[in-house]
């Protein structure tokens, strides 16, 4: 039976506070948990905005006693390196010479450590050797960085990367299979298109497709295995990277494919690539994040700087029974100062935090000022 629920999102000021929507099943409805993320007096009334989302919820199992909950951050695009020949003294391959691997991710830990899996894109290669590039045509970019730069993202608290995305191939089969070792090596877990990633919480198990997802044609390649995620996990969370960069409005055809793995009952849909912010939607109880914009990424020294930590929580009874999930947004910048110093940085502004917040919500009459 298909269940309404209304969602009510405030901003908060707070540098490392989880901002966005509590839902709760009871007495037959989807309701606002009051208190449950942001404390009243830290909610300036003038800068509070609310939307209200009525939709339908998904098809999961419901249950009406609370009991254990599992919590997901997701963070943007991540390239630890810099464009093959830049030997510039401030370019992310001399920081990471120079810094300790502590350094990049020192200001977000603080928001996602308590979390139970943090997620990133890993849009690189990690490789001791010297391979030779990929063909490209056009204007190109190759990105790699040695094998010790995994432990930027162990540092980070990063627990599992996506390897699927443009960038892992640029120095071929080897190079993305001397990636994944450098992963396993580094103890972080790491999915493509042929390796989901299984998880195991509080009874719980879930599934991440991890995917290449740059055009309709990449259906019949998705669909079975989503398929095959659904017979073997409880929850299941897509994954992708496509759509055209440095768009904010997703795709036509994306929003139909994302409408699908949601209809096929994929609980959660989080999108990387166009390295630019995109509204979230909720559609049929669905939360989908088209895209989380750039998160410490070495390929540009002036890249749009605006992102967001997701961080998804879904609850549970006692006996692993879904009950709901919510949504909550941390606004950061991608890096602070003048131009990158592949540090992100959260944003403290109340202003802009709210402005953050407004885009991701698709409030139309509040632009995201990028």
């Amino acid at each position: 039976m298909k269940l309404l629920k209304t969602a009510v999102c405030f901003a908060a000021v707070s540098a490392v506070m989880v901002y966005g929507c509590q839902k709760l099943y009871k007495d037959g409805e989807y309701s606002d948990i009051a208190g449950a993320d942001v404390a009243a007096e830290t909610v300036p009334p003038q800068e509070t905005f609310t939307e209200v989302i009525t939709e339908p919820v998904s098809d999961k199992e419901v249950s009406l006693t609370a009991g254990k909950s599992v919590t997901f951050t997701f963070l943007g695009d991540c390239l630890l390196a810099s464009n093959e020949g830049d030997t510039r003294p401030d370019s992310f391959k001399a920081y990471a010479e120079k810094k300790p691997a502590s350094y990049f991710f020192e200001k977000a830990l603080p928001v996602y450590k308590d979390s139970d899996f943090v997620v990133a894109n890993n849009e690189f290669v990690l490789t001791d050797q010297k391979l030779s590039k990929t063909a490209k045509t056009g204007t190109a970019f190759w990105f790699r960085s040695p094998s010790y730069c995994a432990d930027i993202l162990k540092s980070g608290g990063i627990d599992i990367v996506s390897i699927a995305n443009n960038h892992t191939m640029d120095y071929g089969t080897k190079g993305y299979n001397d990636t994944a070792g450098a992963l396993d090596s580094a103890g972080i877990m790491w999915g493509d298109i042929d390796h989901p990633v299984y998880v195991e919480k509080e009874g719980v198990k879930f599934g991440i497709l991890c995917t290449n997802m740059f055009g309709a044609n990449y259906e019949p390649i998705i669909t079975p295995k989503i398929e095959e995620l659904k017979e073997t996990s409880d929850i299941q969370i897509l994954f992708f990277h496509g759509g055209t960069e440095k768009e904010h409005i997703p795709e036509e055809w994306l929003t139909e494919l994302c409408h699908k793995y949601a209809d096929m009952g994929v609980d959660l849909i989080v999108g990387s690539h166009p390295h630019v912010l995109r509204s979230m939607e909720n559609y049929n109880g669905v939360d989908i994040i088209y895209s989380l914009g750039n998160f410490c990424y070495g390929g540009s020294r002036l890249p749009e700087n605006r992102t967001v930590i997701l961080t998804e929580t879904f609850n549970f009874d006692e006996n692993g029974s879904y009950i709901s999930q919510e949504e909550s947004f941390t606004p950061f910048y991608v890096y602070g100062g003048e131009h990158n110093n592949w540090q992100p940085t959260p944003v403290t502004d109340p202003v802009e935090i709210s402005k953050t917040l407004a885009f991701m919500y698709g409030a139309k009459d509040s632009p995201i000022d990028l």
